[in-house]
């Protein structure tokens, strides 16, 4: 008798029918990547793209892993703390975007694989005549303009102090546009974010830099979670795969700086 009172309550079946209808049916591990124009980003469709978007769907297609993993592109301050807090199963573009109090966070066995590109900060100027090849080139003068946020260095701390005024910018592109209309005297750079400034600009021809000095270089890479092992090894051997054969250069095309 206690047991047909127990399974008749009205409420006692619909909390079993919601607990069912909430259960993930094999939910996809999301691979969360920082919102970079050019590289990943969202179209005005909010359809996903970009030369990373693609390379890394391309691995996760040729190892058939696209039926086990979603890219989700985030601003990067949250997909950062979505892969610290391990609420994801993988980031991009790797650890070294991860700056100060974030780096130290950053479990110690997590899962690191080849560089598929370089990034770098180059110093361009608006004159020909001005290539800046070392912090001496750098006027007390100088008015300089960067993207908030961008990785740091020791050389780069140096350019800053020394400036006249930095301004932080939010994109690339407004950087750029403060160079071209004189505002500033020089710009720091990130490539290969930058490029997809130029292109929006239709600007074919990149303003003068030096190719030898860079405040700052890192690799771009994926990381994941220790748990993700298996798989994270097959994409690793398909990025590892795309360089060797030169994939990597035709797939990232004018945003390859790895060379």
């Amino acid at each position: 008798m206690l047991i047909a009172q127990y399974f008749y309550k009205p409420s006692l079946w619909l909390l079993l029918l919601i607990a069912c209808f909430h259960q993930p049916v094999n939910a996809k591990h999301i691979i969360a990547v920082a919102e970079l124009s050019g590289l990943f980003q969202h179209a005005a469709n909010n359809e996903e793209q970009g030369v990373y978007h693609a390379l890394l769907t391309k691995a996760l297609e040729d190892t058939e892993l696209n039926k086990k993993y979603i890219i989700e592109i985030m601003p990067m301050k949250r997909a950062k703390l979505e892969f610290l807090k391990d609420r994801v199963a993988c980031y991009a573009p790797g650890e070294d975007t991860f700056d100060g109090s974030e780096g130290i966070a950053l479990p110690n066995n997590i899962l690191h694989s080849t560089p598929y590109n370089k990034a770098l900060i180059k110093v361009v100027s608006n004159s020909p005549e001005r290539i800046i090849s070392n912090l001496g080139h750098i006027d007390d003068n100088d008015i300089v303009s960067i993207v908030r946020g961008v990785p740091s260095s020791r050389e780069l701390d140096r350019i800053k102090e020394k400036a006249k005024i930095v301004i932080e910018v939010n994109s690339e592109m407004e950087s750029l546009q403060l160079l071209l209309l004189g505002r500033v005297d020089l710009i720091l750079a990130f490539y290969p974010d930058i490029t997809f400034a130029y292109k929006e600009l239709n600007i074919n021809s990149h303003l003068p830099y030096s190719d030898s000095y860079s405040p700052v270089e890192i690799n771009d890479n994926i990381i994941c979670h220790p748990r993700y092992k298996k798989d994270f090894d097959k994409i690793n051997k398909k990025i590892a795969e795309y360089l060797q054969n030169g994939e990597m250069k035709i797939l990232l095309n004018d945003y390859f700086m790895r060379s």
